[in-house]
This record gives structure tokens, sequence and C-alpha cells, in this order.
């Protein structure tokens, strides 16, 4: 096993397919490498796809709990978002999308309520019209989206006013 200069550490440098396993304490397969297949597991040595994962996978969610006038999301850092609503807000145009990202906007109404939500030329919704929010104080709204081109975030329909199901 070769350590570079650069200090990296390469493994099957002359691509032999030799598979590579990492351990954890509870799990013999924590990460697995099937070398001769190109893929790659976690918490199994069962690789039926370029990535496969055996747990749960949680995404990366801002949650944010001021948003009024110009609002940018970073989609390179975050998969989902969770925005509370203090005065109106405009989602401008992204420069951090990632094509084939999904996830969901989650919008927030204040105490006050009332707030209206805006959109950049970059993000397109059902028959081209912003998603209609809900307006009421405390009403929550989910937005699904998916990235399919850079400059181009697909919204969908809102979901509108999540309450207490209990």
């Amino acid at each position: 096993m070769p350590i570079a200069q650069s200090r990296e550490t390469v493994f099957n440098e002359d691509s032999t397919g030799l598979d590579f396993r990492v351990e954890s304490t509870g799990n013999a397969n924590m990460i697995y490498v099937d070398g001769g297949n190109n893929k790659v597991a976690i918490g199994t040595a069962t690789a039926t796809a370029m990535l496969t994962v055996n747990g749960p996978v949680v995404a990366k969610t801002d949650t944010d709990t001021s948003n009024t006038g110009n609002v940018t999301l970073n989609f390179a850092v975050n998969q989902n978002f969770v925005l509370t609503l203090t005065g109106n807000t405009t989602l401008i145009n992204p420069t951090t999308e990632i094509v084939g990202q999904s996830g969901f906007i989650t919008l927030i109404q204040d105490g006050t309520g009332s707030r209206t939500l805006a959109v950049g030329g970059q993000y397109f919704g059902p028959g081209g019209a912003v998603p209609t929010i809900s307006t009421a104080a405390n009403s929550i709204d989910v937005i699904p989206y998916i990235v399919i081109a850079a400059g181009k975030v697909l919204l969908g329909a809102a979901q509108l006013a999540f309450a207490d199901a209990s």
C-alpha cells in the first residue's frame, strides 16, 4: 500500500479488482468496496448499485428561524430547508444547485402570518406559477423540489397547512 507524498492513501492502485472493507464495533462491513464491480456498500457487503446503503440516511437540513427579503438557498451544503417567514420572502436564484438533487422546502409562517413567497427566474412551478402557500399565522407548508439542470429548480405543488394530527 503506497502512501503518496501528497498525504493521500491509495488502495488497489493497479485496478486488480480487489475488495476493501472497513469494520466498526458492531458491523464487519461498515464500508465495503466491491473493487471488481465498481460498487460501494455501507452497512452491508452486498452492493447492488454503485452505492448501496443498509440503514437510514439523513440529508442535511438548514433550519432558519428568521427569513425576510431575499433568501439564497445553499444547495451545496443542504438537501432540505426549513424556513420561518418573518416577512415577505423571495427565493433568489441559486448558484450552488446540483443536477439530480431533490428534497423539500418547508415554509413556516411566523405568529403574524400573511407572509408571501416569490421566486427567482431559475425556479419553475406547476403551470409556470409560484406555488401558493398558506398565510395563516403559524401555518406550515412543504414544497418538494428537484434540480433538473444548472439554473433549473422544479418546484412541486405545495402541501398546505400541516397541523397536529393527534
